[in-house]
């Protein structure tokens, strides 16, 4: 058995070296302000799949695991684990003094609850998939045996083995989300089918409790005083507001009725200079996506012509400072196990280059192909308010002299936007895409989604399966793999990566949160 108790103890020595407030208990029990788009929907954390329900279950609740600010795992309920030899058999050692919030033991039979329950097909969870690697956590889901044959036992109160049915390297990690988290039964059954709905509905073990929920309004999340761990919780506890409106929340941040606010790098550049903590990840990626459903861009000549005639020089000097070129899918903030996926693991990943000899002989045979000398009425979709029109200015301009490929593009209001996007009605749309969590796969499994653009990627649901049960090494390879496929099959040109900013006030540090900036750990965050 390889005993991980050593790892857990660095990690927790970093964090109490983190400075604590010098100016009495006062600043300790100070609350934090912070805006969300919208009410929860579900603070039941099998079923916490939007990032307001999402960021509220991680501040109620914790897992065996926790995440540091650097993305390191660190002790939750645990205050160890050991792994068996062939890494199917994890054994977590729980801490004796964790209770509920309303004074209650939690045990380890509460996780083997909390598991039972993300299975249960009756708790119709989306997350559950995530964890499949559990031994018979799929047939469970999908109701071929019962939750008692879930590889999640309790040996004893403080003691919990999981066991999986294979590898995967992202499984300590998947421990911190909300759906890993231990759930009491017996206030579950108390709760008769309203569990997470209402502040008098929820039992929470995290760092915070659910004092009120005004829906609409707000929530008061207060310092959990029955929570122990090996680090106290620094602030009184957070005030989340109900703020659909990003402008509004800008303008409370700028007089100070929110401590911070996540928002992309355009908007970011009006508070620079201006003392405000920012932390900048470069976490999305903006491409040109091909609609296949369109005769002229389901012919494989046509869109071999437009990869091939990409050329990223044409618009890389006209990138504001949050752009940079992009020449593969999966931007710079993933990781996988705390190494860097695009700059370390994944070097030799990348699209094809900018070659017009090439495009010029695939347009031809296009042409060709569809008895035309060019295209002139093909339209692209972008979305208002970017730099996005211009980018493609540029590009469109090589495709024009080179190609004789025409492209009409349509700037659009968001709303209008995305209609056209789930409709389909567009031969092109720039396309930004997103994760929401801390994997290659987050992004790539994307495309096995884009049937009704008729995109079709043989092999990637597959290789992306094979990379979920696998060491860290071998699913980075696999990953690679089928990123590349994807590259190749030109059907998303990657333009650019953007980076995405979290901003805070000076007068508090110590926030966490994930590389999309929508999930925020409010726990470490002291007034200074």
């Amino acid at each position: 058995m390889h005993n991980y108790k050593k790892i857990l103890c660095v990690c927790l020595s970093a964090l109490l070296i983190l400075p604590f407030s010098s100016c009495g208990s006062s600043k300790t029990d100070q609350l934090l302000k912070y805006n969300i788009a919208s009410d929860p929907v579900n603070l039941d954390p099998p079923l916490a799949d939007d990032p307001q329900s999402a960021l509220v279950v991680t501040n109620l609740f914790e897992g065996l695991l926790r995440l540091t600010a650097d993305g390191k795992l660190t002790e939750g309920v645990a205050t160890d684990y050991d792994v068996s030899g062939d890494g199917l058999t994890y054994t977590f050692h729980l801490r004796s003094d964790a209770k509920w919030s309303d004074g209650t033991p939690l045990t380890a039979k509460d996780f083997v609850f909390g598991f039972q329950r993300l299975f249960n097909p009756s708790t119709g969870s989306q997350s559950a998939k995530k964890l499949y690697c559990i031994q018979n956590a799929e047939q469970v889901h999908t109701g071929l045996l019962p939750v008692s044959s879930l590889g999640v036992t309790a040996d004893d109160d403080y003691t919990l083995t999981i066991k999986l049915a294979y590898q995967n390297a992202m499984f300590l990690t998947l421990l911190t989300t909300p759906a890993a988290m231990p759930c009491n039964e017996a206030f579950f059954i108390e709760s008769k089918g309203r569990y997470g709905l209402t502040e008098k509905t929820l039992l929470s073990n995290g760092a915070y409790r659910l004092k009120e929920w005004s829906k609409g309004k707000h929530l008061a999340l207060r310092r959990n005083e029955e929570y122990h761990s090996a680090t106290k919780v620094k602030n009184g506890g957070v005030s989340l507001y109900i703020q659909p409106d990003a402008a509004v929340t800008l303008e409370d941040f700028k007089n100070g009725s929110v401590h911070a606010f996540f928002l992309e790098g355009a908007q970011a550049e009006q508070l620079t200079g201006k003392g405000f903590n920012i932390d900048r990840n470069s976490n999305s990626v903006w491409g040109i996506l091909l609609n296949r459903t369109k005769p002229a861009l389901a012919n494989g000549n046509i869109t071999n012509a437009l990869m091939y005639g990409l050329d990223r020089l044409s618009y890389e000097e006209s990138l504001t400072d949050y752009l940079t070129p992009a020449n593969a899918i999966v931007p710079p903030a993933v990781s996988i196990l705390e190494k860097p996926y695009r700059e370390e693991l994944a070097l030799n990943v990348t699209a094809p280059a900018y070659n017009a000899e090439q495009a010029i002989q695939f347009a031809r045979a296009g042409f060709s192909d569809l008895q035309v000398t060019s295209l002139t009425e093909l339209t692209v979709i972008v979305p208002k308010d970017t730099p996005l029109p211009t980018l493609f200015s540029y590009i469109s301009q090589v495709w024009q002299r080179d190609l004789k490929i025409y492209f009409k593009v349509e700037q659009l209001e968001p709303d209008e936007y995305l209609l056209r996007l789930d409709t389909g009605d567009f031969d092109c749309a720039v396309l930004q895409l997103t994760g929401d969590y801390n994997s290659p796969d987050t992004f790539l499994s994307q495309f096995n989604e884009m049937g009704k653009y008729g995109i079709q990627v043989p092999g990637l649901e597959d290789l992306l399966m094979q990379a979920s049960r696998g060491s860290s090494a071998e699913s980075a390879a696999l990953y690679g793999q089928a990123e590349q496929l994807i590259l190749n099959t030109g059907v998303f040109l990657p333009v650019a990566y953007q980076t995405n900013c979290f901003v805070s006030s000076s007068s508090v540090t110590g926030f966490i949160h994930d590389i999309s900036g929508q999930i925020v750990d409010f726990k470490n965050c002291v007034f200074q």
